[in-house]
């Protein structure tokens, strides 16, 4: 007969900021799956920045053909967890739905006024390695069509800037890199 020793391995507490639950104790039979724990979500707060006698759709999913949850005004605040593919995953008031990331801004802006001057914009220069290009697309998401493609120097004009997408012009034509 064959004996063996058995040691389990526990550990008291395991908390870091990467994990919103604390894991208590395991052993070397059982495995946390990367599903039963979420990331910790970094928020920010962002305005709607629409015409003062428009309004931006507060969605169930992200997608234009999804249920309407609320319309928003012009300088309402929302809280952002997560932007995707032009879509921004927000809390407006109790509820919580999607909204396109284009109509959102850092800055709070008057519900009423009428705004006469001219957004600020940035002169950039594409940078990338020599050789690549920057794809200049038609909306901030990586499936969209393809409206030009940049090269290293390239001159372009930033108009604003939502998660990981800047809205740009290059040249006669206008999208998002």
């Amino acid at each position: 007969m064959k004996k063996g020793l058995v040691i389990p391995l526990c550990f008291a507490v395991l908390s870091t900021p990467a994990f919103d639950k604390t894991v208590q104790g395991a052993s070397l039979t059982k495995f946390l799956h990367s599903s039963s724990v979420q990331a910790a979500a970094k928020t920010e707060t962002k305005y709607v920045n629409v015409d003062s006698n428009s309004s931006l759709t507060l969605r169930a999913k992200p997608s234009k053909g999804a249920a309407k949850l609320d319309s928003l005004k012009k300088g309402t605040a929302v809280l952002v967890y997560n932007v995707s593919d032009g879509w921004a995953e927000v809390k407006a008031g109790t509820k919580t739905g999607y909204v396109s990331a284009e109509y959102l801004t850092s800055t709070k802006t008057g519900s009423t006024a009428t705004t006469t001057s001219t957004a600020k914009t940035t002169t950039k220069y594409v940078n990338v390695d020599k050789g690549s290009h920057l794809i200049l697309h038609s909306k901030a998401s990586k499936t969209a069509s393809i409206l030009a493609s940049l090269a290293r120097g390239e001159k372009v004009t930033v108009y604003s800037i939502s998660g990981d997408w800047a809205k740009v012009k290059a040249g006669s034509k206008t999208g998002y890199v």
